[in-house]
C-alpha cells in the first residue's frame, strides 16, 4: 500500500540555538523567538552580576565579561556553522576560550560576582557550535579545572571544586543535544527525499494512467470519427450528384459530416490534453527521417513553436515518409523544414520508384488524415507530384492554437 505525501511530516530544526553542521532554517516558533529576544537580557544580567556592587575591581571584571560575551556572540554567528561541513571549528574554539577565560579573570577581579556565569555559557555552547568533541572536552576540563582553582584561590573555600565539575556535564548535554539535532535535521532530509521520491512516482504512475487513456481515446474516438467523416463525405458526394447540393437530404449530411469533425477535433483535443509525452523535437525528427534513409534538413527554430505545431509536422512527415517507403521504394526522399516568424512549413519529397510499387496498399485515407489534423491547427497539406517524383507539403501558422 502507498503512502500518501500529504501526511505527517517531521517538522524543521527549531533556530533556537544554530548548532554546527546543520543548514539554516526558516521555520521557527514562538519559543524560538523568545529565546533570540532573551540572548542580550542573559549577558546583561551576567555584566550587572559582575559590576555590583560598583568597586573598581567589579567594574573591571564587568568589561572583561563584556569582551567575553563579544567572543561568544562572534562564535555563535560564524556563517559558516550553517554549512555540511562547518569549518572554522579552531577559531570557534579560540573565541570560546577567551570568553571562558574572561570569565576566570571576571571571577578573580571580583569573586563576590556572577563573572563565572561567562565560564559555564562558553562550556554550554561549545557542544553547539563546534563539530569535534575533542576541542569542547578539552575546552571544558581545563575550564573546570581553572575554575575550580580560582574559586579555591580566590574565595578560599572548597566547594569551588563542585562548581568546576557542572562544568564538563554541561559540555556533555550540549555535545548531546547538538548530536540529537543533526540527527533530526538528517532524518528530515532523508524524509523530505523520500517524499520527493514518492511524489516522482506518482505522478509517473497518473502519467503512465492518462498516456493509456489517451490511446484508448485515440483508437477509439479518433479512428471511428475519421472513418465516420470520411463515409459522410462519401455519401455527400453520391447524394449531391443524384438530388442536388441543396437538396434537404444534403443539407442533412452536411451537418452530420460537421458533428463529426468537431468530434474529431475535441477528441484530438482531449487526447493531446491527456498525453504526458513531450512534443516531438528536433532530434526526433530527424531520428523518424534516419529510420526511412530519408534526408532532413532543418531551417530556423523548430523546437522554439508551438507542441501543436511539432506534433503536426512530425505526423505530416511520417506519413510522407510511410507513403513514399509504400509507393516510391528505392526513391531519394528529402525532408525539409522551415520555421518561419508566422508559418512553419514541411516539404517531404521522393523521385521516381526504383523498385515495383506496392499494389492495393492504402486507400488514400492517410493524406485525408492528414489534411484533417493539419486543419485541427488551422494548416493546410498540398500534395501531388513534383518533377518525376512526388511532393507533400504542410503549412501550419506557428501560433499552432488547436481549433474547435
Amino acid at each position: 500500500m502507498t503512502a500518501t505525501t500529504t501526511g505527517h511530516r517531521e517538522p524543521p530544526p527549531r533556530p533556537a540555538f544554530q548548532t554546527a553542521g546543520v543548514p539554516r532554517s526558516e521555520a521557527g516558533s514562538r519559543l524560538a523567538g523568545l529565546g533570540q529576544a532573551l540572548r542580550p537580557l542573559l549577558w546583561l544580567s551576567v555584566i550587572a552580576g559582575t559590576v555590583w556592587p560598583l568597586t573598581p575591581g567589579a567594574i573591571a571584571g564587568g568589561a572583561v565579561v563584556l569582551v567575553g560575551a563579544l567572543c561568544a556572540v562572534a562564535a555563535a554567528r560564524d556563517p559558516r556553522i550553517a554549512t555540511e561541513q562547518a569549518p572554522g571549528d579552531a577559531w570557534r574554539t579560540l573565541l570560546l576560550v577567551l570568553c571562558a577565560l574572561s570569565g576566570l579573570v571576571a571571577t578573580s577581579l571580583s569573586p563576590a560576582g556572577a563573572g563565572y556565569a561567562t565560564v559555564f555559557i562558553a562550556a554550554g555552547l561549545a557542544g553547539r557550535v563546534v563539530l569535534d568533541g575533542r576541542l569542547v572536552w578539552t575546552l571544558a576540563v581545563v575550564a573546570a579545572v581553572a575554575l575550580s582553582a580560582v574559586f579555591a584561590l580566590s574565595v578560599g573555600s572548597p566547594w569551588g571544586l563542585l562548581l568546576g565539575l557542572s562544568i564538563p556535564v554541561l559540555a556533555s548535554q550540549s555535545l548531546n543535544r547538538a548530536r540529537l539535532h543533526r540527527e533530526h535535521a538528517r532524518v528530515v532530509a532523508l524524509l523530505a527525499e523520500r517524499d520527493a521520491l514518492r511524489e516522482a512516482e506518482i505522478a509517473g504512475a497518473a502519467a503512465q494512467e492518462r498516456a493509456r487513456i489517451a490511446r484508448d481515446l485515440h483508437d477509439v474516438l479518433a479512428h471511428s470519427l475519421s472513418g465516420l467523416s470520411l463515409h459522410l463525405q462519401a455519401i455527400r458526394a453520391v447524394l449531391a450528384k443524384r438530388l442536388g447540393p441543396d437538396d434537404a437530404v444534403v443539407a442533412s449530411v452536411d451537418t452530420a459530416a460537421d458533428l463529426a469533425r468537431s468530434g474529431l477535433a475535441e477528441a484530438k483535443e482531449a487526447v493531446a490534453a491527456l498525453r504526458s509525452t513531450p512534443a516531438p523535437t528536433t532530434p526526433d525528427l530527424q531520428a523518424l527521417v534516419d529510420r526511412h534513409d530519408a534526408g532532413l534538413t532543418v531551417d530556423g527554430d523548430l523546437d522554439g513553436t508551438a507542441p501543436e505545431v511539432r506534433e503536426a509536422v512530425f505526423a505530416a512527415v511520417r506519413e510522407a515518409l510511410t507513403n513514399a517507403g509504400r509507393h516510391a521504394p528505392g526513391a531519394r526522399t528529402g525532408v525539409t523544414v522551415t520555421a518561419g516568424p508566422d508559418t512553419v512549413e514541411a516539404t517531404v519529397t521522393n523521385t521516381a520508384p526504383i523498385g515495383t510499387p506496392a499494389v492495393g496498399v492504402g486507400g488514400g485515407n492517410g493524406l485525408v488524415g492528414l489534411r484533417e489534423r493539419a486543419a485541427l491547427v488551422g494548416g493546410t497539406v498540398e500534395a501531388g507530384p513534383h518533377d518525376d517524383g512526388w511532393r507533400v507539403v504542410l503549412r501550419v501558422p506557428v501560433s499552432g492554437r488547436l481549433m474547435a
